[in-house]
């Protein structure tokens, strides 16, 4: 029985993340709009190594993450003062919020400050992923799903469409199939009961690191809550 809605594509699509071992978010809030399944699996070594200085909370929302990106690692020997993060950084982005999200990030052991008032960061674990795939769930308007999975490589590390099985492999017969496989876009062929790989996806993309680290830290929220499965609509903060 063919499907009436995208959305009746999900369970199957959900079934084969969680065949990987992915934990998996539904409806996962981006600022361009709503990736249809974004399934995720952490690197257990960089975990222990994180959890170890006892950064159990997340960083918090994007800017946060995006001044935390600013401070060097203590493992590099090296240190900015509050001025020169400032800057780096950008006060006409964050505003005031800097001396409240620095404050948060040292109370929370994400950063030190040291006795000279520079400031470093207790790291050594990004990375903290090991994959991150993104479905976008499509019935046909292909070049919608393109621009929505290209847009999706700002993130993700592998980047698929999904589709009816037979649409599925008709399209990755067809010429036009050639702007997918040259941008690293996979294909899944999905049946009422199964999802298959048509066509895998390739790494062929450069991550916006500060927006991939903060997709990675909402997973982070909810590593230990089963129901982090079937959390809807989570927006970027």
């Amino acid at each position: 029985m063919p499907f009436a809605r995208e959305s009746e594509m999900t369970k199957p699509v959900l079934k084969w993340l969680h065949s990987q071992s992915l934990l998996t978010k539904v409806e996962f809030g981006l600022p361009w709009g709503i990736c249809d399944l974004v399934g995720l699996s952490f690197n257990q070594a960089q975990v222990a190594k994180r959890l170890s200085f006892r950064q159990h909370r997340p960083i918090g929302p994007i800017q946060r993450v995006e001044l935390l990106r600013h401070i060097p690692d203590q493992e590099s020997g090296q240190s900015i003062t509050l001025k020169r993060l400032q800057k780096a950084a950008g006060e006409t982005v964050f505003g005031s919020t800097i001396d409240r999200d620095l404050a948060i990030l040292i109370s929370n052991g994400f950063v030190v400050s040291k006795k000279n008032g520079t400031l470093q960061k207790l790291n050594g674990w990004a990375p903290i992923h090991d994959r991150i795939v993104a479905v976008e769930l499509k019935l046909s308007r292909i070049s919608e799903a393109l621009s929505q999975a290209l847009s999706n490589c700002s993130f993700a590390t592998e980047s698929y469409i999904a589709l009816p099985k037979l649409t599925a492999s008709r399209f990755a017969d067809n010429a036009r199939y050639s702007e997918f496989r040259e941008a690293g876009i996979g294909v899944l062929g999905v049946t009422r009961t199964s999802c298959k790989v048509i066509s895998p996806a390739q790494a062929r993309y450069a991550q916006d690191d500060t927006l991939q680290m903060h997709c990675v830290e909402r997973f982070w929220r909810t590593r230990d809550n089963s129901s982090s499965v079937a959390e809807r609509r989570v927006q970027v903060s």
